[in-house]
């Protein structure tokens, strides 16, 4: 499973038994498939889906469009229209609510997952990378192979760089994303993390030991050098009793 939670608002039983076919097959979450713009509503709330999928022409009491409007504005979800309509003027009025795709029916996997994983990646802003925050800013996506992987920020200890690439050490595993450190230093809260080296950062309550004499810490099992230029500003942050 990639751990991406998708629920999807399609009120054609024959479409909707297709999507959630195809949904499942590319191994991704459904949370749902509702039929109202209520319902809805109320999943979003239970379930936090990282992605919702509307149908357009869904007729309740607002329309697909208003839907997504809502979900947006309260939530800043990702949304994807889908719609068995070709009209010009339908699109003119979704493109203005920003969507992250639009696809027509029927559904197809291959459209659908590229739509998805796009989507994904496009939060909060594109980058080429494999990695992106999520928009609630405390999850972000990292692809490994052809999965998308979900890592919290509370889980990482250490970001090491080699390079253009940064490798992202938490308990579990170690996971290697194409990003300078400096472009995703600035994705951490520096409430949590600090930059001790040119080649590392670490999070602050991982920090297990300093040695002042070799100017090092550890991070569990691993030694970190102390840069001389990053010295000041770690001790500085230290809460210790002189």
């Amino acid at each position: 499973m990639s751990g991406i939670k998708i629920l999807a608002v399609e009120n054609d039983p024959k479409f909707a038994e297709s999507l959630e076919l195809i949904i499942r097959e590319l191994g991704y979450e459904l949370v749902g498939i509702v039929g109202n713009t209520l319902a809805a509503l109320q999943l979003v709330q239970e379930t936090t889906p990282d992605l919702v999928l509307i149908d357009i022409e869904i007729s309740d009491s607002i329309n697909g469009i208003e839907l997504a409007g809502a979900i947006t504005s309260a939530t800043g979800i990702p949304i994807i229209y889908v719609t068995a309509s070709h009209e010009k003027e339908t699109f003119e009025r979704a493109k203005l609510t920003l969507p992250k795709a639009y696809l027509v029916k029927p559904y197809h996997a291959l459209s659908l997952q590229a739509a998805i994983e796009l989507a994904i990646f496009n939060v909060p802003v594109q980058n080429a990378t494999g990695l992106q925050p999520h928009a609630m800013g405390d999850t972000f996506y990292i692809k490994d192979s052809e999965r998308l992987i979900k890592i919290h920020l509370r889980d990482i200890v250490l970001v090491e760089v080699d390079e253009k690439y940064c490798f992202i050490n938490t308990a579990q595993k170690r996971y290697v994303v194409n990003m300078r450190l400096k472009d995703f230093l600035v994705k951490l809260p520096s409430e949590d993390f600090i930059q001790v080296h040119q080649y590392y950062v670490v999070r602050k309550s991982a920090i297990a030991e300093i040695n002042i004499g070799d100017q090092t810490l550890r991070v569990r099992e691993k030694t970190i050098p102390i840069g001389k230029n990053y010295k000041e500003q770690l001790l500085s942050t230290l809460n210790y009793l002189a």
